[in-house]
């Protein structure tokens, strides 16, 4: 397991048991679980994928209490499953105390069903003022995907609040109906590190396109999705 730089299960329908027992394995088993100076067993494993694999919350939980454990992690892909508002919150505080860099929850295949909820919890894995300096961890997460998640404008306001006291570099809300006020929440909010955002299929009209422009201008670096939104062709033709 100390030489596993990657593993990857995509569409191996292992549900919450699976996932569970990946965790269980990435832990070192029950007794170094519990004991939080024990180090894990995949002390090398970089990047995990669990996508489509029907994991619900309870396998989420899981997967959050082995976090700390796996120094080495930085990738985890677990787009395409049952994961809700709870499986978020469970994730969430672990996340400051891991390794993560990229977390995906959703991708233009399909996402997980968070809601507003889930995604205010996850704002909270963003903030690194304070709990990842109390995490003693060398990363932080840069890149988050919650495209098809059910963001909406109540997990847009609390990524707007958390957003200035990160490091992202990558976010996506793709098809999260956000409308133009959540959006706007959002743009308003880029720390200067950004570099992507997705606001791909979130109704957005000529004022959010127009609003994505004036940030453009103020960080020339960012690049902005605004495909499949309602704007017009004379304020597309101003933002090429």
């Amino acid at each position: 397991a100390g030489r596993l730089v990657a593993a990857r299960f995509l569409e191996c329908d292992i549900g919450d048991e699976g996932a569970a027992e990946i965790a269980r394995l990435l832990a070192g088993g029950p007794k170094r679980a519990r004991d939080l100076s024990a180090p894990g067993l995949a002390t090398s494993l970089k990047e995990l994928v669990l996508s489509a694999n029907k994991v619900g919350d309870a396998g989420a939980a899981a997967l959050a209490d082995a976090l700390p454990k796996c120094d080495a992690l930085e990738r985890l892909l677990i787009d395409r499953n049952y994961i809700g508002a709870a499986g978020a919150r469970a994730l969430a505080p672990r996340i400051k105390r891991s390794n993560l860099r990229e977390l995906v929850l959703g991708s233009h295949l399909g996402g997980n069903p968070i809601g507003p909820l889930g995604a205010e919890a996850l704002a909270s894995a963003l903030d690194d003022e304070m709990d990842r300096a109390m995490a003693d961890r060398a990363n932080r997460l840069q890149a988050l995907n919650l495209e098809e998640c059910g963001v909406g404008v109540l997990g847009a306001r609390a990524l707007a609040a958390s957003l200035p006291r990160s490091g992202a570099m990558a976010l996506s809300v793709a098809r999260g109906q956000l409308g133009d006020d959540g959006a706007a929440r959002i743009l308003e909010a880029l720390p200067p590190s950004m570099m992507s955002l997705d606001l791909a299929g979130n109704g957005l009209g000529d004022e959010a396109a127009i609003q994505t422009g004036t940030t453009m201008r103020r960080m020339p670096t960012l690049s902005v999705s605004l495909a499949q939104n309602g704007i017009s062709v004379h304020i597309r033709g101003m933002l090429r």
